[in-house]
């Protein structure tokens, strides 16, 4: 049975990652987990034996949180509450605030821990978990909210976060500065960046910044065969399948002033579904790796 788990674990990873797979398919590929859990199976791995505490179950989760965080929530669906006894070890073990807060940044449901951590990778979340619930965090992560409310100044911020950080986790807080950032200021922050990334890291954030002027940089990557395939990634994140473009921000070949996120969040491919929570992740309960994909928030 563990052979199983690991086998649903690696093709659920290959679907995450594709370009291709739609939620419909993790949602389907889920289903099989959830099927399990409700058979009364007997010498069941300890991922999904009935009989495992919350504390050993989150150090089993805590091993491999984006591989396995879908198995605890799918036990939270069958036995309800377990997700939160598991947060609740978190927050109550040394050394596991960081998982805590990735969790809670996450779920509004879940508590957060009670002290803002030190390390910049776990202070990403934190913040975000903060902010879900109507506190601004402190510094410096409230001058990044002030960017956010276009009360500050984002260039300064991305500058000042990229130096405290080198890049790391730059994917979760640098896309929402983009967008806050003018129209008229958005190339001067690339460009203050541009000096400090290297090209890869350059051509993702190309794509990050939703804007079509920035299309035909993407496409003279073209011609770099170490570029070429990420810059077209990059270029299919702003004008989608159909290659419709737009004058301003756009992504997925939609206006930004009209896309609709709630559809976007149901189909958009997979590899590219992460993009999603930067931007929209308030409105979201889950991951990119939860159980079915997350679900949207009601109301949202």
């Amino acid at each position: 049975m563990e052979d199983e788990l690991e086998h649903f674990l690696d093709v659920r990873d290959t679907l995450l990652a594709s370009d291709s797979a739609s939620p419909d398919q993790l949602k389907a590929h889920d289903r099989q987990l959830l099927g399990h859990l409700l058979k009364e199976v007997t010498e069941s791995p300890a991922l999904l034996s009935p009989d495992t505490r919350a504390c050993e179950l989150a150090d089993l989760l805590a091993e491999q949180p984006e591989r396995r965080l879908c198995v605890v929530e799918a036990r939270d669906r069958v036995w309800p509450g377990e997700l939160a006894q598991v947060q609740s070890s978190f927050i109550h073990e040394r050394g596991q605030e960081a998982i805590a807060w990735w969790l809670a940044a996450h779920y509004r449901s879940l508590a957060c821990p009670t002290d803002f951590p030190e390390p910049f990778t776990t202070q990403v979340w934190a913040a975000r978990a903060l902010i879900r619930r109507g506190y601004v965090p402190p510094a410096p992560w409230g001058d990044w909210y002030a960017a956010l409310n276009r009360e500050g100044d984002p260039e300064a911020v991305a500058l000042t976060f990229w130096e405290a950080s080198g890049g790391a986790l730059w994917r979760e807080w640098l896309p929402p500065v983009l967008a806050a950032t003018d129209d008229t200021r958005v190339a001067l922050l690339v460009n203050a960046l541009a000096p400090r990334v290297t090209d890869d890291v350059l051509v993702a954030m190309l794509g990050a910044t939703w804007h079509s002027r920035f299309l035909p940089w993407l496409a003279s990557f073209r011609h770099d065969e170490s570029l070429a395939d990420s810059a077209l990634r990059e270029v299919r994140w702003l004008v989608g399948d159909r290659e419709e473009r737009h004058r301003g921000r756009q992504l997925w070949g939609m206006a930004l002033d009209g896309v609709d996120w709630k559809r976007l969040f149901r189909v958009l491919p997979l590899g590219f579904r992460g993009r999603l929570w930067p931007a929209c992740g308030h409105r979201i309960e889950g991951t990119p790796v939860s159980l079915h994909g997350g679900h949207w928030c009601p109301g949202s």
